[in-house]
């Protein structure tokens, strides 16, 4: 600072007015270097990125005020089996920023983690980073920057495996490829390379979320609760009801059963975004009296991005059991701590849910006495 004081002395006592002019703008040079994020510290984080040893994570952790606010989302892979180790259980974040981050010359808007467990050793990591920018602008860059030895493939670049020894800063598993929003820059690690290394979590690296609503606090209880059809699966979502955001009630009438069987309007409660449980992504919950045999029941449940046959396989993954609903049978291998569905519980084209009966006088709980929303008034 004591600069900046220097120049504006030197400024207060001339009376030159180009002078004048050419000293604001070296004042505004020195000002901005001083105030500015440091464009080092963006180089040294795609340096780090490109050479793709856990060294990363400190530096990322030393720049994470950078990026608030951000939002962060963890979830499972739908593979994962709890009760059998059939596929290798992936645990992913995803965090987003509210802004694009520059680094390195490179628009962040995404980053993302995963890890595999294994049986037999030490866990697979991944990160990656979302850029707005082509995947050959990006090679291009890197190419220029640090003289990666990257090598265009039918969809992606990859360092050439002959030639990342000469670049030691470069490592072999970088990968560069097409994505949504641009390209993906991508680095990984298996169990021998990362050897005693623990992969923190979001949180850690990036601070505490800020935006949109928090993750679900414990899905299992929750979709454990559901697929056994039991009643504390309303408490749980009251105890997790911030997780599905600013949500919208409304009411869809038909069709209704014929004869003695009839169904009171559908209440259907939209969520601000898509919730994460057991690798599916919950986008509603609906609920509905009816009348079965002329004996009153509720039906309710989760809609799902998700067709019938995939929820049918994550339910059985999930519960250890196969089968199809009404006709479940724990698997062999999973009989130590698998279970299987409630019988009440059914599958539908995007909807996993139960109808369960309601005994005499027994009240079902209010939609909107279940779900935080700013207007729980009447339904739209």
């Amino acid at each position: 600072m004591r600069g900046v004081h220097v120049v504006v002395a030197s400024l207060l006592q001339t009376e030159n007015r180009a002078l004048f002019r050419s000293g604001l703008a070296t004042l505004a040079v020195l000002a901005a270097s001083i105030y500015a994020p440091s464009a080092f510290a963006a180089d040294r984080l795609l340096s780090a990125m490109v050479n793709c040893k856990p060294e990363f994570f400190k530096v990322l952790q030393a720049r994470r005020g950078s990026f608030a606010p951000v939002r962060i989302v963890p979830y499972e892979r739908s593979s994962n089996t709890p009760h059998i180790r059939r596929y290798d259980d992936v645990f992913v974040e995803s965090v987003t920023f509210a802004r694009p981050i520059n680094v390195g010359g490179l628009s962040v808007l995404e980053y993302r983690q995963e890890e595999t467990v294994r049986d037999d050793g030490p866990s697979d990591i991944r990160w990656q980073f979302e850029v707005a920018a082509s995947p050959s602008d990006v090679a291009e860059l890197l190419i220029t920057q640090y003289g990666a030895p990257l090598e265009a493939g039918y969809r992606d670049w990859v360092v050439d495996p002959e030639k990342t020894r000469e670049k030691s800063g470069v490592s072999g598993s970088l990968r560069i490829e097409p994505s949504e929003v641009g390209a993906r820059i991508s680095c990984s690690l298996d169990g021998a390379e990362a050897g005693d290394f623990k992969l923190p979590v979001a949180a850690e690296s990036f601070g505490w979320p800020q935006l949109g609503p928090p993750p679900l606090i414990n899905p299992n209880l929750l979709m454990n609760a559901l697929a056994q059809c039991r009643p504390d699966f309303f408490e749980r979502l009251v105890f997790d009801r911030k997780a599905f955001g600013t949500v919208k009630f409304k009411q869809e009438n038909g069709p209704y059963p014929k004869g003695r069987d009839h169904a009171s309007p559908l209440t259907r409660v939209e969520f601000q975004t898509p919730v994460r449980a057991w690798g599916l992504e919950l986008t509603g919950y609906i609920q509905r009296l009816q009348m079965v045999n002329g004996a009153p029941s509720l039906r309710w449940g989760f809609q799902a991005k998700e067709n019938a046959r995939n929820l049918i396989h994550v339910v059985g993954l999930r519960t250890g059991s196969w089968g199809e609903p009404q006709s479940w049978r724990v698997d062999d291998d999973a009989e130590a701590t698998g279970y299987t569905p409630s019988p009440d519980l059914g599958i539908d084209e995007g909807f996993v849910g139960c109808t369960t009966p309601l005994f005499a006088g027994e009240e079902p709980p209010k939609s909107v006495d279940l779900f935080w929303n700013k207007d729980t008034g009447s339904a739209q």
